[in-house]
């Protein structure tokens, strides 16, 4: 006898199925055949497939993870950004549910009203703070979009494999053509994605820092 068909048990189902196919494959008929039911017994549960997008966005974006605040603005937004990458490497779909579906379920709102108060209690002012939000949102999606898609199925040997094949792509250009990544060489497969991350996310907050102290000087 199966178990009775539950909301609950309908988006498990719809997020098993996303995770392993993306998107695009969820639809009702795909989540009813996953249960052994029909598909027309889903409505009884969820309006349709927008609303188990939906709801299934909310479940993921629920399991971001959220290290209490320091008080420290900085190591906040790193811990923030570091959070949020680690739950976009998890479920690299989430990164596009995110970006597609943007304030349509508000998933998002408790994340994006986390960020924002460290923003506030920072110094930024109301503009200042949606944009350095806007900015810090992109650089850890596009960083983690860029992992989890980029370098799909390369892990191990595998990518250390990629990589060497790319540093030798490099050095077989002709520098006269490509000058700066003759003088770049192997420095351009150096470092590991924890380190290209943590160097961005750097560079990026020390904006912040120069922001603020310009701000702060105009007052």
């Amino acid at each position: 006898m199966r178990p009775a068909l539950t909301r609950d048990r309908i988006v498990e189902a719809a997020i098993a199925l996303v995770d392993e196919s993306g998107p695009d494959a969820l639809t009702m008929r795909a989540v009813a055949h996953r249960l052994g039911a029909g598909a027309m017994s889903l409505y009884r549960h969820v309006g349709g497939r927008e609303e188990l997008l939906d709801l299934v966005l909310a479940a993921m974006a629920s399991e971001v993870a959220t290290t209490p605040l320091s008080g420290d603005w900085r190591a906040d937004l790193e811990m923030i950004a570091r959070d949020v990458r680690a739950s976009l490497l998890k479920r690299p779909h989430l990164t596009l549910l995110l970006t597609s579906r943007s304030g349509r379920g508000g998933a998002e709102l408790p994340l994006l009203d986390r960020t924002l108060g460290v923003l506030r209690a920072t110094g930024f002012g109301r503009r200042g703070a949606v944009m350095a939000n806007h900015a810090l949102g992109n650089y850890v999606a596009g960083a983690a979009l860029w992992e989890a898609v980029g370098l799909a199925g390369t892990t191990g040997a595998e990518r250390v494999a990629r990589r060497q094949a790319a540093a030798d792509a490099v050095a077989a250009l002709p520098p006269e053509q490509f000058p700066a990544l003759a003088w770049v060489g192997p420095k351009l497969i150096a470092g590991s994605v924890d380190d290209r991350f943590e160097f961005g996310l750097a560079c990026l907050l020390d904006g912040f820092a120069a922001y603020l102290a310009r701000r702060m000087a105009r007052a």
